[in-house]
């Protein structure tokens, strides 16, 4: 389910337009900052990556975007992805 729900976000987010425009790390884990534009909506948002005591992995993945609007368009794009793998 993971699996479906990360493959889901990087195609609906990872269009020709998505780019990093920020970092913010520390030995627990980092937070990096994005920009895409998706059907004319500019997206703006976070990973927020918190790593293993042992620093080799991965142990938390959240990503917020903003504003309204493009958590909309998310949340609409996403649901069709995913309705269509069900």
């Amino acid at each position: 389910m993971t699996e479906t729900y990360l493959h889901a976000a990087a195609t609906v987010l990872g269009g020709p337009d998505f780019r990093y425009t920020g970092e913010w790390a520390n030995d627990t884990g980092a937070v990096l900052e994005f920009e895409t534009l998706i059907e004319g909506v500019t997206i703006n948002g976070v990973d927020i990556i918190h790593l293993t005591d042992d620093r080799q992995r991965i142990a938390a993945f959240k990503v917020m975007i903003r504003p309204l609007q493009a958590v909309n368009l998310v949340h609409r794009l996403m649901g069709e992805m995913l309705s269509r793998s069900s």
